[in-house]
């Protein structure tokens, strides 16, 4: 179930699956599917799925993985969009060919949060879930796991740490004068302003 429309809900609360926690809430988020205003609603970042419960029409709503978002990100630039938003696009479903002329449409979603000093936080928790949900069908995140699992921090390292042999290290506080002519060159002028 990538995107799932007109969720169940219980009252302005999604239902859940097992072991499925709602992680943050915020009321009263517009969402925007490409430019179509879908409503107001209340957006919830549960630990499995983004779900967006219009506040006007019960039967509306959307349910997504996290997973089927391919990239988000806070967006300020009114030249972008009008409002502060979270920014999201999707994994596009059409999977056939796509004409060389004809420029494969990817399909956006804007959360329009009332209140925007909620976007940070809204980030942040949408970050986390993100990374805790990875695509299944990802082979390259599946290798990434992979390696996690085979890692090196039970084996020796292959050099040794600490100071090289014979203990010769150069540090500037014993030889200031490597240094001096950096500043007499002239190719840089380093000028700071302090207030």
């Amino acid at each position: 179930m990538p995107l799932e429309r007109a969720p169940a809900r219980n009252g302005d609360l999604p239902v859940l699956g097992d072991n499925e926690e709602i992680r943050f809430s915020q009321p009263r988020v517009r969402l925007y599917a490409g430019q179509q205003l879908e409503g107001e609603g209340t957006l919830h970042l549960t630990t499995k799925q983004i779900v967006w419960l219009n506040t006007q029409n019960p039967a509306a709503g959307y349910a997504m993985d996290y997973w089927f978002v391919v990239m988000h990100a806070v967006s300020r630039d009114k030249s972008a969009w009008p409002e502060p938003c979270l920014y999201c696009q999707l994994q596009s479903e059409d999977k056939g060919e796509v004409d060389e002329d004809e420029a494969a449409e990817t399909p956006e979603l804007r959360f329009v949060p009332a209140d925007p000093a909620s976007l940070q936080q809204m980030f942040m928790v949408f970050s986390e879930m993100s990374a805790m949900n990875p695509d299944p069908n990802d082979d390259q995140a599946e290798d990434l796991s992979d390696d996690d699992e085979d890692s090196a921090d039970d084996q020796p390292l292959p050099f040794q740490l600490g100071p090289p042999p014979g203990g010769n290290v150069w540090s500037a506080d014993y030889d200031d004068a490597a240094m001096e002519d950096a500043d007499e060159e002239g190719d840089i002028t380093m000028e700071t302003d302090t207030k």
